[in-house]
């Protein structure tokens, strides 16, 4: 993952199957509970320190819906998209709160 910085626009690099992709962060505001929870969302996967080589699902919940996704950048920026069509009553009085859970891996024994 890389994160450029062209002009004051914040741009996501990353890889979405063989392409490399580029994604320009759009400026949101922090006045309303959409736009601190989509804020805490970019800081958290898209421009933090998120490490996306652990192999598991990330939890994440609103309102009265659970996600599970694959740890992978081009799903965080795929569901960020679809985040942003949201009306804002989705996001009143919620929290942003998201764990990532790694897949254990078990070794069978040779019978």
């Amino acid at each position: 993952m890389t994160v450029a910085i062209y002009g004051g626009n914040v741009f996501v690099q990353y890889q979405d199957g063989y392409k490399n992709k580029e994604y320009k962060l759009p400026k949101i505001g922090i006045k309303t509970d959409k736009g601190k929870w989509l804020n805490a969302f970019v800081k958290k996967f898209l421009t933090g320190s998120h490490n996306y080589d652990y192999v598991g699902k990330i939890h994440l919940k609103l309102k009265t819906t659970t996600y599970k996704m694959n740890n992978d950048l081009s799903v965080m920026v795929a569901w960020f998209k679809n985040l942003k069509k949201l009306k804002q009553h989705h996001f009143e009085g919620e929290v942003f709160n998201a764990q990532l859970k790694r897949q254990q891996y078990y070794e069978m024994e040779a019978a």
